[in-house]
């Protein structure tokens, strides 16, 4: 008899144990993204592969540029507001439909990611050497992970096979200048070099 009761205490003792073991802590970290930077990132969409290179600018002002694969290497991404933009080399066009899918996951990423930056602490779950942030957005459940310092490491959205995973983060010390303050400086570049072609013609005559 008391063999069997010890047997009963360990086996309730060991599922209490496992129970907890597979339940992570709760943590609270300030996530880092309340400001410009960049960030590479593999994209993997249902097994459809990318690289690319993220720049936040502000909230809601992001260009995500593409390095593979070769149907979208180049491509440039900008996100204002509501409104996304491609070019490439400079030259702007509609979003590609190669883009599309991808498109519309990053700017899910971007809608997520904003939130939280303007979070000044969030609460995770640990993971190991990581800070997992579960949440809903109109496409689904997604877990933002953060590594201890809670840099953002990977955003992942099960119904959808997605899974982005983030490296080298850097500060993005650099605004976005817009078409229209280009155009202006090119104008002014081009009216400046023709007045020098000018006064060189006058002096040398």
């Amino acid at each position: 008899m008391k063999k069997i009761v010890f047997s009963f205490i360990f086996s309730v003792l060991m599922i209490v144990s496992l129970t907890a073991c597979g339940n992570g802590d709760s943590v609270k970290c300030t996530p880092n993204l309340n400001r410009a930077f960049c960030v590479n990132a593999e994209i993997d969409y249902d097994g459809f592969i990318s690289e690319a290179k993220f720049q936040r600018y502000g909230t809601a002002s992001w260009e995500v540029e593409f390095s593979s694969p070769d149907t979208l290497a180049g491509v440039v991404l900008s996100f204002e507001d509501t409104n996304v933009e491609a070019s490439y080399k400079g030259l702007s066009f509609s979003v590609p439909k190669s883009a599309l899918p991808v498109k519309s996951i990053i700017s899910e990423f971007i809608s997520v990611a904003d939130k939280i930056a303007a979070e000044p602490e969030i609460n995770g779950e640990e993971d190991d050497d990581s800070i997992i942030v579960e949440g809903e957005s109109e496409l689904g459940e997604y877990d933002l992970i953060f590594d201890k310092n809670c840099t953002l490491t990977g955003f992942e959205m099960p119904n959808l096979n997605l899974i982005i995973k983030f490296t080298d983060f850097c500060d993005n010390n650099f605004e976005k200048v817009s078409e229209a303050t280009t155009e202006i400086i090119t104008t002014i570049t081009e009216k400046a070099e023709d007045s020098k072609t000018t006064e060189t013609i006058l002096t040398e005559n």
